[in-house]
């Protein structure tokens, strides 16, 4: 039945308006209904009976064009997987220049300085709307969540751009890394305490009150995750094992011998939100991790724009990074992310259709997750039929780690995507340089 169909069904007089459910309603309700006689809901999940099993052995990771073969990372219990998918796409052009073995960048050490702004960030925010009532939407929204330790690829470029990187030996994963919720928590609740001393202090001890408090963090924050060098020696080596060289690094000097972007400039962000007019720039107020850096800026485009540079970019043997809500319509374990997965419709009589817009609209998506795209698989007519990721979850899902995505899924959640300034088209270059829109910090979206 069709959903017109349905609602007619349902339909009553104006009279009959009620506000709570009645005898005669539930009565309606078992005729839709009808006689419940699946025995499969009795013993399984209702998304075990609806899988398509046929569709899931079709999938395989071939691809038109492949850019990475590398060991995937994990991320374990944390949300950094922005940091995870941006090191993944710069480690790649280090690992194929000097043919090295396995080889990451210490996320820890991002980790440790974005926490830390972070905080600096919650800080000055409660010292501007110290005035306001704590009850008012902005300081509602500051304490709720002080800070998270998700983040976006502006935030990663910030990071690197201000504290430079290390490989991940020189700064190794901690268990408060690997698992942060605790670690998380224990910030979270030394900067509502200093939140409220900033809000009750005079004009001349702000200063010394915020220092106090990032003190304290950094005490918290090189306890559990070590302290972050100032100077290292690190030998590079090939996959065999051999010596290319051996030096004396800071962390800046590091990235500037082996990144070979500045990520503020050689990088475009761009979003994929009906919601709103495309073509058109954005700024997502107080998404900033580092205060003297700029919001998270954006151009918003129809999703077949942001495809036709994803396969640009991997023509041109480069990886890009996106984010996607990878909570939908997934095998997690499999690997596999298809919109015909699951028909529970169909098994229940019921119709979930919504377009993408109406998914945002109503919150039912959301970016869930930042990943880097490594393949694109093009049928005959030149189209995207399916993309190959590079995950940060570890060996155990999909192909070692590897997950593949229809591209028709990619299409209903994608939502963030930043590709290198060489393959975005001329036409959408004028574009980045209009003043962008605000959008407000709260907003469930970004």
């Amino acid at each position: 039945m069709s959903a017109l169909g349905l609602i007619l069904a349902f339909s009553v007089s104006a009279q009959e308006r009620k506000k709570f459910i009645d005898r005669q309603m539930i009565d309606r309700f078992r005729e839709h209904t009808g006689t419940v006689l699946d025995s499969r809901f009795l013993e399984q999940d209702m998304y075990e009976v609806a899988l398509d099993r046929e569709l899931v052995a079709s999938y395989d990771t071939v691809c038109t064009y492949r850019v990475s073969h590398n060991q995937v990372t994990d991320q374990m219990k944390s949300g950094r997987c922005w940091l995870f998918s941006t090191f993944n796409i710069l480690r790649d052009e280090m690992i194929r220049k000097y043919d090295m073995g396995h080889f990451e960048f210490s996320q820890t050490h991002g980790m440790f300085w974005d926490i830390l702004e972070k905080s600096n960030r919650f800080l000055e925010n409660v010292i501007d709307n110290r005035k306001k009532p704590i009850d008012s939407r902005m300081n509602a929204w500051l304490f709720k969540k002080p800070i998270g330790d998700g983040g976006h690829f502006a935030n990663a470029a910030h990071i690197i751009d201000k504290y430079g990187v290390v490989p991940q030996e020189i700064m190794p994963e901690r268990y408060s890394s690997l698992d942060n919720k605790w670690l998380m928590n224990l910030v979270r609740t030394s900067l509502r305490r200093y939140g409220l001393k900033l809000r009750e202090a005079d004009a001349k001890d702000i200063q010394s009150v915020k220092e106090k408090a990032l003190a304290d963090i950094y005490s918290i924050l090189a306890h559990n995750l070590g302290l972050p060098p100032t100077e290292f020696e690190w030998t590079l080596k090939d996959r065999n094992g051999n010596v290319i060289s051996t030096k004396i690094y800071t962390p800046q000097s590091f990235r500037d011998e082996f990144i070979w972007h500045d990520l503020e400039k050689d990088y475009v962000i761009f979003m994929n939100d009906p919601t709103k007019p495309y073509y058109r720039m954005y700024r997502v107020e107080n998404s900033r991790n580092c205060y003297e850096y700029a919001d998270w800026t954006f151009m918003n485009v129809p999703v077949d724009d942001i495809l036709a540079m994803g396969v640009e970019s991997l023509k041109n043997n480069t990886m890009f990074y996106f984010s996607a809500d990878t909570d939908a319509s997934m095998l997690m374990m499999g690997g596999i992310y298809d919109v015909g997965l699951y028909d529970l419709g169909k098994d229940f009589g019921v119709s979930l259709d919504m377009t993408k817009e109406e998914l945002i609209r109503s919150c039912e998506i959301k970016s869930a997750h930042a990943i880097a795209m490594t393949g694109v698989q093009l049928g005959k007519d030149g189209e995207p039929v399916k993309w190959l990721v590079e995950n940060s979850f570890g060996t155990v899902r999909g192909w070692n780690g590897y997950v593949v995505m229809q591209n028709e899924w990619l299409k209903t959640y994608l939502f963030r995507f930043t590709v290198e300034r060489r393959f975005v088209p001329e036409r959408l270059l004028p574009i980045l340089d209009r003043k962008p829109r605000v959008l407000k910090s709260w907003n469930p979206t970004y």
